[in-house]
Formats: structure tokens, sequence, C-alpha cells
């Protein structure tokens, strides 16, 4: 099967994630949330953004757009491929009291055509977002290409994980299943990884009441709605950080600032930073 088909046929199974997205903003979003959000925000970029573009692909609810916005960056543009994600992202900024300087875009990161109409960044933003296209390589190849020079370029991509049982292979054949089971079955899956977790944590020696408590000290997130974005998120691809910094280094020129990775068993998001210096000096 080629690429293009392939990248066709996850794109039919996708998860509808702008729906999630569109309960964790009526149910969970405050201002607390807001707060850890900037915060983690800040931690990862350690760079003041007033007076900057950012760029936010894959806005999902438009949290982190918003949080860009609070920080007085000068531009916010945010897309997302996702209808119910636009429509989140909207909401957000009319909350917000419409900024002028917020745009809301739909559109895909793996359409050359409509990547070609936005601006350069000076932080191009995707965490948790480029596994999910289809065609990971594609979409960082574009989301890189948007980086003005001395840019961020801040990522975050699933793990490679291996030696556990359920391992990344493993997972992506339980999320395809899940986005292939009716509502009824869905449940079903929901409440056997929540035990899953919760005995994962008591194997830790943790409470898994008080982990669920306090999940929100994760960039401001809700655990429900991370499960369900965590079981649904298909498509699915995943690489180890050596492989990420290969391509964004090595082929795309960028240089390394920052990588928090897993460790080689855990499934969650590598994350990057890394800045466009400009082009390479010729000495010879």
């Amino acid at each position: 099967m080629s690429a293009d088909a392939l990248t066709i046929e996850a794109a039919a199974e996708a998860f509808p994630f702008g729906r999630n997205w569109q309960r964790y903003l009526d149910a969970y979003l405050d201002p607390e949330r807001i707060d850890i959000a900037m915060q983690s925000l800040d931690r990862l970029i350690e760079e003041d953004l007033a007076g900057r573009t950012f760029v936010d692909i894959g806005a999902g609810s438009g949290l982190f757009s918003l949080c860009a916005h609070l920080a007085g960056a000068a531009r916010v543009v945010s897309f997302d491929v996702d209808a119910d994600s636009v429509a989140c992202c909207h909401e957000l900024r009319r909350r917000t009291g419409s900024p002028s300087n917020w745009t809301v875009l739909e559109g895909s990161v793996l359409d050359p055509g409509f990547v070609s109409t936005l601006p350069k960044g000076d932080v191009v933003y995707s965490w948790g977002v480029l596994h999910h296209t289809g065609d990971m390589d594609t979409a960082i190849r574009h989301a890189a290409g948007l980086v003005g020079e001395g840019g961020l370029f801040v990522i975050a991509i699933y793990n490679r994980a291996t030696g556990r049982f359920l391992d990344s292979d493993r997972w992506h054949r339980i999320k395809r299943r899940y986005n292939r089971s009716n509502r009824a079955s869905q449940v079903c899956i929901e409440a056997l990884f929540a035990c899953y977790w919760a005995a994962n944590q008591l194997r830790a020696r943790n409470n898994p009441l008080r982990v669920a408590r306090e999940y929100k000290n994760n960039r401001g997130m809700a655990l429900r709605t991370d499960f369900v974005d965590w079981l649904g998120g298909y498509p699915y691809e995943y690489a180890t950080a050596e492989e990420i910094v290969g391509l964004c280094r090595d082929e795309l020129g960028l240089q390394v600032v920052k990588v928090l990775s897993n460790p080689p068993t855990g499934t969650g998001n590598n994350q990057y930073v890394f800045r466009h210096a400009g082009p390479v000096e010729d000495v010879s």
C-alpha cells in the first residue's frame, strides 16, 4: 500500500479529538488550569513570548494559544484539521474577548498549500499532535518550515516504547480497535484501561484518588479527557528521541535546545525544543 493510501486509511479511522476537547472546555477548563498551563509552557520554552509570533499547530482546545496570548505574544495563529477543535479555539478566543491578534484557522499541516499561507513563527508549537496526522515525518518537516530564523520549534512526540508487554506496537492495535468499535465497546475498553491505570498506581505505591485529584498539575489537563485521548488517539505513530533529533537536527538543520525524554519503556511524549539558527555560513 502506498504512503498516500496509508494516510487516507488512517484519516478515515481518525479519532474525533475535537469532541473530547469540547468536553474538556465545558467541564474542566478554569483559571487555575490556565495558570498551570501557562507555567508549564514557560518552563518548557524558557523564553519571553512578549511581542513574538506564536504558531499553534493542532491547537485542540486552544489552551496553549490562550497561554501565548496572555503571555503577551504580538500574534497568535492557531489551526487544526478537526472542525470541532477549531470550534473550541473560536469559543476560547471569544471568551477572551475576541482579540484581533489571535487568528483561528482550519487546515492540515500535511497540506503544503495551506502551510504556505501561514506566517513564520518565533515559536512554532505542536505538543502531542504531529504523531496523529498519519504521516508524522512529513508533518514534522512542514511544521519545522514555519519556524522563522532564530525561532523555536517546540514539539512533543510519543516515545517508541519497547521492553514491555503493552509496547508501542500493541498500543497501535488497541487504538485502532477502539476507533473501530461501537460506543458500548469503547466504554468497556475505557473501564478496563481505568482499572489497568489504577492497578499500576497501586503497584507504584501511589493513591489513585490522590493522583487523579492532582492530575491537573500536568499542563492543566484533566485525567478523564486524557484517558479518552490516549485510547482514541489514532492515527498513532511514535519515535525514539534519537530518531526525532536525527530528523530535526541532521536533516532539517535545527539546533537542539532541550530534549525531555522518557525511559525506553515509557509510552508518553518526549518533548523537544529546537532552534532555527538560520543558514549555515559557508566557510570554504
